[in-house]
């Protein structure tokens, strides 16, 4: 009887452990999340985003120069293989960059001015043949809606003071482009005739040639669908075929975006081109063809087994790069990712962060 009444102390007590376990678990997992830690972590990523949103005319032309200086420093290594000091090869390297920049800047300012030009009465044109198209849409909707007049535009704001004028406005942007370009060519000379301190080489050991391994294959990825998307251009008549291959190229950096605003264009030029809906229907769809190709075949293939981004991912970091640094963010946004997740997969505390910008189903 004795042992009998022993077990049944014993199991009373094993019972009332567990059950007081149990009610202790939701009190140290609610102490868990309420650690001083998680609210510095979500106070320090906000002061983070502050402050690259209010520094951004400090950020984004050392941004550029990074990525510039991804792209550049294997130049300048080659040039130190054969007995060439680090600074001269540097400033051998940029100035070049810099004369192929200004050479491609000046052969294709006539086109592109030219197409600048006409783009208003292309806009125009293409507005008066898709209000024809729409119209009878919109006498549909207006009959079974019930609306006899039609809607009434306000009169203009007779307060309204003009702006300033259009060449202040364009010699003020000049201004500030060409001072930012400035900097970044200081900033990248710098950055190539500086190198890597031994800590920077022991910390990011393959970082460096990974992302500009990424950005090089981009490149010559997007210069070869821009030469594509041009020859087409040119074989089924559409005006300034250069002009298309080069906005190919350029915006074929900025994921889906970039593709989004080339269909618009190239719908409107073709409306104000060609006299029929299908020959002005031709442009888009023989880019989305060459773009769906380039994203599927093309792309998968030469990065292979290499850095690959998740297409959401690059989505959210495009948005999030355009809302904190307007455009040269979004074409900053790639190479950022890609920074990170090379960081991520070399670097153990940033683990998360790579499985994150990763593309899992590709592995």
């Amino acid at each position: 009887m004795a042992r009998v009444g022993d077990r049944g102390r014993c199991s009373e007590a094993g019972g009332f452990r567990l059950a007081q376990r149990v009610q202790d678990r939701p009190i140290m997992s609610d102490r868990r999340w309420s650690r001083p830690g998680v609210s510095l972590s979500i106070i320090a990523v906000i002061l983070t985003v502050g402050a690259l949103y209010m520094a951004r005319t400090f950020f984004i032309p050392l941004a550029l120069a990074l990525g510039l200086h991804a792209l550049l420093r294997p130049l300048v290594r080659g040039l130190e293989r054969v007995h060439i000091p680090t600074p001269l090869g540097a400033a051998i390297i940029v100035l070049g960059a810099v004369a192929g920049g200004l050479t491609a800047a000046w052969s294709l300012s006539g086109p592109v001015a030219a197409w600048v030009e006409g783009a208003p009465a292309r806009f125009a044109s293409a507005r008066t043949k898709l209000s024809a198209i729409v119209r009878p849409l919109d006498r549909l909707t207006d009959a079974a809606v019930g609306a006899s007049d039609p809607p009434q535009t306000p009169p203009p704001f007779a307060g309204a003071t003009p702006g300033p004028p259009l060449l202040a406005r364009l010699l003020g942007g000049t201004t500030t482009l060409l001072l930012g370009l400035a900097e970044v060519i200081v900033l990248l000379y710098l950055m190539l005739a500086g190198g890597h301190t031994r800590s920077a080489r022991n910390l990011l050991p393959d970082t460096e040639s990974i992302v500009a391994r990424y950005l090089a294959l981009s490149l010559l990825i997007n210069c070869c669908e821009g030469i594509a998307v041009g020859i087409v251009m040119w074989a089924i008549g559409m005006p300034d075929p250069l002009v298309w291959g080069l906005l190919t190229f350029a915006l074929e950096f900025i994921p889906y975006l970039g593709a989004a605003t080339m269909v618009g264009l190239l719908t409107i030029t073709g409306l104000t081109t060609f006299p029929s809906i299908g020959h002005a229907l031709l442009a888009p769809i023989s880019y989305l063809a060459i773009t769906l190709l380039q994203s599927n075949v093309v792309s998968p293939f030469v990065y292979a087994g290499r850095l690959k981004l998740n297409p959401l991912a690059v989505m959210v970091c495009v948005l999030f790069w355009w809302f904190i640094w307007g455009v040269p963010g979004v074409f900053l946004a790639i190479p950022i990712a890609a920074t990170l997740k090379a960081l991520g997969d070399h670097v153990p505390p940033l683990a998360p962060l790579g499985e994150l910008l990763g593309n899992r189903a590709a592995s």
